[in-house]
Parts: C-alpha cells; sequence; structure tokens
C-alpha cells in the first residue's frame, strides 16, 4: 500500500492536547501544526477542555464532526487501547504514538501492551507510526513538530529510529542548505518500519537521496531486499547504530530494537549498495555532497587559502580522504608568480596567495585552465583574522570573502568550501556570515578538509558503481 496518506492527511486530531503551560502534545504539536502552516482541520482532543490555542476541543475522537486522517497521540501508554478502537471505529489512516513507555521499557507487560495494539489494528485500516517517536515532517504537506524547520521541501527523506536524530539531523543539514521532502520519527516501529518507509521513499518522485537513521530490524530478510532496491535507484545513506554489546543494550532500551551483530550489518550494507556514515556529521557531509556538489571529472584536487602549516596538513587530509593534490608545474609556477606576491606565497598546491587586499581573481583563472584541475578546496579560518572589535578590517574580510566567492564560482569548477572551527565571538560571527553566503549560492561547505575530502570521495565512488560521469 502506497503511505501518500501518511503525509498528505486532510485532518489531523492531537489527543491529550491542553492549555498548560508545559504540554507536550500542545507544544510540540498542536501550536507548531498551526504555525508551519498545515492547511487542513486541526482538532485538539480533550474532554477536560472546551478550547485549546483558539480551536475548539474535543471530548473524544468519536465527537469530531468530520473525517479524521491521521491522530496524534499524548496521552499515557495505558489509555491508547481505547484510542486505538475509537480511531478504528472512526475511520482513521494514521495514530502517530508520541507516547512512550511500551516495549522500549524492556518490562514484560509493557512489551505486551505494545503486541496488543498491534492486534487490535491488525485486519484494519489502521496503520499505527511509533510508539515512541516524534513522527511526521513533511514540508510540502505544512506537517512539522518544530516550528523552527525549513517550510519549503527539497530532495532528501530521511527515516530515523531515533527522536533526537530526526532532530539534529534535520536542523543540522538545514542549516548547510540542505532541504527534505519527508522525514519520519518511527521510534519502536510496532507496525510501519523501516522497511515501509525505504520502499516509499524509492518510489516517491520527490525523494532523490535516502537517509536513515537505523537502531534494528524484525526482518532482515526483507530489509536487504527493500535496501537493495532502494540503492540501485538512489543514494542511500545510514547510520547503524546499537551493534556493540553496550549498544545492543542502549538499543533495546531505546526502542526496543533488536539490534544485531555490527559485522552482519556492515556486511548487509555494503552487499545492498547502501553507503554507511559513523554519525550524523558524515552524514550530514554527505548529504551537502549530493545536494550541491558537482560531480567532478576526476579526483584531482587544488586546495587554497590558510597559510603554511594548515596547507601541510590539508594535503595529507585530501589524500587520507580519497583524492589527489597534483603538484602545480614549473612553468606555471613561474606564471602564477606574476601575480602572486613572492613572500608568503605557496603555490605547489596547496596554494596561498596571502592576504585578501591581494587580487586572488588570475590565479584562480590560471589554475581553472590548468587541465589536472578537476575541483577547488578553498579553507578559510576567521580565527586568524586580523579584526578589531571597532574598525573596517572586520566588514572588510566579510565582504573579500563573499567577492572571493563569486569569483571561484565564475570559474565554473566544482568547488567546496573548507570553514574552520572558530572559538572567539567575533571570528564566530563572521563564520557564520560566510556560512549564510554558501548556503545562499548554493555551495556546500565542511568542517575540516578531511570531512570535504571524504564525502567528495564517497559521493564519486557512487557514482562510479553507478556508472554515471560529470557532464
Amino acid at each position: 500500500m502506497t503511505l501518500d496518506y501518511v503525509f498528505h492527511p486532510r485532518s489531523i486530531a492531537v489527543v491529550g492536547a491542553s492549555d498548560g503551560t508545559f504540554n507536550a502534545a500542545t507544544n510540540i504539536f498542536l501550536d507548531t501544526l498551526r504555525q508551519f502552516g498545515y492547511r487542513g482541520e486541526i482538532y485538539p482532543i480533550n474532554p477536560k477542555c472546551k478550547e485549546i490555542l483558539g480551536l475548539k476541543a474535543y471530548s473524544s475522537v468519536h465527537d469530531i464532526p468530520g473525517p479524521v486522517d491521521n491522530v496524534i497521540c499524548g496521552i499515557p501508554a495505558i489509555s491508547t487501547h481505547q484510542l486505538l478502537k475509537d480511531c478504528i471505529a472512526k475511520k482513521v489512516r494514521v495514530l502517530h504514538l508520541y507516547t512512550a513507555g511500551f516495549a522500549e521499557i524492556g518490562d514484560e507487560d509493557r512489551g505486551k501492551l505494545q503486541q496488543e495494539l498491534v492486534d487490535i489494528a491488525c485486519g484494519t485500516d489502521v496503520r499505527i507510526i511509533g510508539p515512541n517517536c516524534m513522527g511526521i515532517y513533511c514540508p510540502a504537506a505544512g506537517i512539522s513538530f518544530c516550528f523552527d524547520f525549513p517550510k519549503e521541501p527539497g530532495p532528501v527523506g530521511f527515516i530515523s529510529q531515533s527522536g533526537s536524530y530526526s532532530l539534529l539531523v534535520v536542523r543540522g543539514a538545514a542549516s548547510r542548505g540542505v532541504r527534505f521532502s519527508k522525514m519520519v520519527s518511527y521510534g519502536n516501529a510496532c507496525d510501519i518500519d523501516e522497511c515501509d518507509l525505504l520502499e516509499y521513499l524509492t518510489d516517491d518522485p520527490e525523494t532523490e537521496v535516502i537517509a536513515a537513521y537505523i537502531e534494528g530490524t524484525k526482518n532482515g530478510q526483507r530489509l536487504k531486499k527493500v535496501l537493495a532496491r532502494a540503492a540501485a535507484n538512489k543514494p542511500v545513506i545510514i547510520i547503524k547504530k546499537g551493534g556493540t554489546k553496550a549498544g545492543t543494550r542502549g538499543a533495546s532500551s531505546h526502542t526496543g530494537a533488536m539490534a544485531g551483530d555490527d559485522t552482519v550489518w556492515d556486511a548487509l550494507i555494503k552487499q545492498t549498495g547502501a553507503i554507511r556514515v559513523e554519525d550524523l556529521e558524515e552524514m550530514i557531509d554527505l548529504l551537502v555532497t549530493f545536494q550541491f556538489f558537482p560531480l567532478p571529472r576526476g579526483r584531482n584536487a587544488v586546495v587554497i587559502g590558510l597559510g603554511g602549516g594548515p596547507s601541510v596538513r590539508a594535503a595529507d587530509e585530501c589524500e587520507r580522504g580519497g583524492l589527489t593534490l597534483p603538484p602545480i608545474p614549473y612553468e606555471m609556477v613561474k606564471e602564477l608568480r606574476r601575480t602572486a606576491p613572492t613572500a608568503g606565497s605557496m603555490l605547489r598546491n596547496p596554494v596561498d596567495v596571502g592576504a585578501y587586499h591581494i587580487d586572488w581573481n588570475p590565479v584562480i583563472q590560471t589554475l581553472t585552465n590548468w587541465t589536472e584541475t578537476d575541483m577547488f578546496i578553498w579553507q578559510i579560518a576567521t580565527d586568524i583574522e586580523p579584526f578589531k572589535e571597532e574598525g573596517f578590517l572586520h566588514q572588510y574580510c566579510i565582504d573579500r570573502r563573499a567577492y572571493f566567492l563569486q569569483e571561484f564560482i565564475q570559474a565554473g569548477k566544482p568547488l567546496a568550501v573548507v570553514v574552520h572551527t572558530a572559538e572567539s565571538r567575533l571570528a564566530l560571527e563572521t563564520l557564520n556570515t560566510t556560512r549564510e553566503t554558501c548556503v545562499q549560492h548554493k555551495v556546500p561547505f565542511y568542517t575540516s578538509v578531511y570531512k570535504a575530502a571524504l564525502a567528495i570521495s564517497r559521493y564519486m565512488d557512487w557514482h562510479a558503481k553507478h556508472n554515471q560521469k560529470a557532464e
């Protein structure tokens, strides 16, 4: 069955909402749906309230006059059986159980409570998301559980067994320009699980890249089949956690997942053609690369900027990440020296042409015309810039970086910007401005040369495997 109705419900009821200051159902779901722009009907459910946030409240799902497609549950676990029965009678399509306190507790009675929900729903038209999860983010439908998630959709579909990871990945990727088609935090996966969601995203025309955080599965054979089909059609990036003994215990207590042996998972992911990453930073790096980095013709990079010590380190990190730094030939070095200052420049690759007041354009153009140049990696470290609290240098550095970014873009070569982390307050301010400028121009940026090189290398590996070449 298609899961389109999960992401495009005509109406949503929020059970357990109230006018209390710290009510999670109200703050996370009801208020967010109103602020985010959901265009369907929203129904608060609470027998003790007549109105919540200006919306008429109903005593139960039964009392709602019109059809209800999606019900979000924020009441205690012991009350969910009756709610599910009400949903079945009302012909609800999806019950999202934000409620925790089921199998993830590790208590036998709570596990039975969860299984009883599955048994009640079996054979009906109601599908369950969760329990113990954040649920749905679909910007095109105006659905979110965080008011600050981007409202514009994009090409990435993300599923997460962890609610925290759903927040961290969406916010972290969004700060770098990545946008999402759909995102599902699915928790204990008592009904709708990772296989269902991966199948849906594989066929979803709005999703071009699939990302997943998985702690375990109940059906390894089905997952292998689903993953293989997904990875044959789209890039699939997976974080798999819960492989060690301690991690297995953590996964069980977090979502009740059957985590399994890490070597088995590693083999499964490799065999299906998906890409395994170790943490959310690595996942976001790849999402940024797939969305914004043009496919280079080869792996030869020219690293520009940041002085002697960092340049030496960058050379090591670039090659450890899977890229190559070809030495600039002697005749070209002589040509570069016509415009680059003799003192304070490095012209062997990495290249450093000195301070921002020097015109970089002739150097960029010369390197662009070099047939060995497949891409540029530009290093920026705002903590080494000579600005004061008051004075023109602060804004001057920002303006010059914006100017050089335009010069790189006009050169027409794939460009990765490395914005190294900063510690001082002014450096952090200018760092954020530079990041925002990159996002505005759809230029990928990273926090280290190694991370940039690794993401680009794995991105190129995927395209090589799928016989896709640069245009």
